[in-house]
C-alpha cells in the first residue's frame, strides 16, 4: 500500500514525460495568448488544390511582425506549425521570431516558458554553428539545420540559410 501511495504521489508531482501536442483549436487559442505583443492570430487562406493534402486545413499566421507562418490541422488534430523570416532581419524581427518559436512550443506542448526559451535558444545556437560550418566547408547549399525528436513522435527543428530562418514543429502521432 505504501508503494502504491508513493507511486501515485510521484506521478502527481512529476513533469509530463510525453510531448503530446494540443489540439488545433487549443493551439490557436494558446498561441494567441502566449504571443504577447506580437498579437499572433490565425486566418484561413484561400487554397486551391487538386486532390493533394485532402483533409488538411491550413491557417496563416497573422502578427505585427514580418513572420510568415502556417498551421496545418487534420480536423482537430495538430499536424504542423511552420514559421519563417527572411533576411536581412533587424534585431527586433529576430527577437519577435524567437518569441513566436517560444510561444509555439508553449502552445503546442504545454511547456513552461523557461523550457521553451531554452529549446529555442539551443536550436538557434546549433543552427548558427552548423550554418557557419557549412559556409566554411564551401557546401553547395549553405545551411544550418538541427532538430529535436521528442516523445510522442513530435519533432522540432530549425533550418537557417543565408536568406531565411525557418522553425518547424511536426506532430507525427
Amino acid at each position: 500500500m505504501k508503494r502504491v501511495l508513493l507511486a501515485l504521489i510521484s506521478c502527481a508531482f512529476a513533469a509530463p514525460a510525453g510531448a503530446e501536442t494540443a489540439g488545433c483549436g487549443k493551439f490557436r487559442e494558446a498561441m494567441t495568448r502566449a504571443s504577447g505583443e506580437l498579437k499572433a492570430d490565425f486566418a484561413r487562406p484561400l487554397v486551391v488544390s487538386r486532390g493533394s493534402a485532402t483533409g488538411i486545413e491550413q491557417y496563416d499566421l497573422v502578427s505585427r511582425a514580418r513572420i510568415d507562418g502556417m498551421l496545418r490541422c487534420r480536423g482537430e488534430a495538430f499536424v504542423s506549425f511552420e514559421a519563417t523570416i527572411h533576411l536581412p532581419a533587424d534585431a527586433a524581427l529576430a527577437g519577435h521570431f524567437a518569441e513566436a518559436q517560444t510561444a509555439a512550443l508553449i502552445s503546442a506542448l504545454g511547456w513552461p516558458q523557461a523550457r521553451a526559451n531554452a529549446m529555442t535558444l539551443a536550436l538557434a545556437r546549433d543552427a548558427a554553428e552548423y550554418l557557419r560550418g557549412s559556409a566554411e566547408r564551401g557546401d553547395v547549399s549553405v545551411a544550418g539545420k538541427t532538430e529535436e525528436h521528442l516523445a510522442g513522435d513530435v519533432e522540432v527543428g530549425v533550418v537557417w540559410t543565408r536568406t531565411e530562418r525557418t522553425f518547424i514543429l511536426l506532430n507525427g502521432g
